[in-house]
């Protein structure tokens, strides 16, 4: 399903119908899943337009009122001063980028998953968040490729004390997606600073380029200036 398609384009399989074709100067672009969503819009673009169909940031549905992904995971406890990589799942949104006239637009984002939001901190000042409960896992995990992806998060004590943690929140603007044939991939470091402030930042594929292709960032195509790539969760982490 995921790469550059040129117009017309047809592309399914047991679970999507995507298809865009041009009539009368417009681009018609419509979209059947097997749990029969159906979704249809058309386009004015130039006439050399392209469609990128990829993994994108998962903190748009159902609808975009957060820009942050908490993923909750069974607790375990740290010992001072170390660190570990772990893997965690995260929700899948799929984005139907046009390519047209210089620039590009999102023109469509659907998902097989649950959607559910939570808080992250107090009920007077928190943050809404997509939430997402995981299994921890020591190695890769085989997952549902077109539901969840895989969170290569390292965690890191910087404290001097034992740290409980059952819980990490990233921000969306700063997400690196990855793709190959077999998964959908994030990288993210995580370090606790005390007991109850940590930092979370993503990473850039170094190694694996070979095999992983990155995802189109969305937040670009929304036109957000990006900010800082570290976000401090102030509320605690487990």
């Amino acid at each position: 399903m995921y790469g550059k398609r040129d117009i017309p384009f047809r592309y399914e399989d047991e679970t999507v119908l995507l298809e865009a074709s041009e009539e009368k100067g417009l681009l018609k672009y419509r979209r059947v899943t097997s749990m029969k969503d159906s979704f249809e819009k058309t386009i004015i673009t130039s006439s050399d337009a392209r469609i990128v169909v990829n993994p994108v940031e998962p903190v748009n549905l159902p609808k975009k009122v957060t820009n942050y992904l908490e993923i909750e995971f069974p607790p375990l406890v740290m010992a001072p001063n170390d660190q570990r990589t772990i893997h965690l799942t995260f929700p899948l949104e799929i984005g139907v980028i046009v390519f047209g006239n210089k620039d590009m637009k999102a023109i469509d984002i659907f998902s097989y998953c649950p959607q559910k939001y939570s808080l992250y901190g107090p009920a007077g000042g928190g943050l809404i968040t997509k939430w997402h409960r995981s299994d921890l896992y020591q190695d890769l995990p085989v997952t549902d490729r077109l539901c969840e992806g895989i969170l290569n998060l390292r965690i890191q004590n910087k404290t001097s004390e034992w740290q409980n943690v059952s819980r990490v929140v990233l921000d969306g603007y700063a997400m690196k997606i990855y793709f190959s044939s077999e998964a959908v991939r994030m990288f993210a470091r995580m370090k606790l600073m005390t007991s109850t402030i940590a930092e979370t930042e993503f990473q850039s594929v170094t190694s694996h380029r070979d095999v992983l292709q990155k995802s189109i960032e969305l937040y670009h195509t929304l036109n957000i200036p990006k900010l800082s790539r570290v976000f401090t969760m102030e509320w605690g982490f487990d």
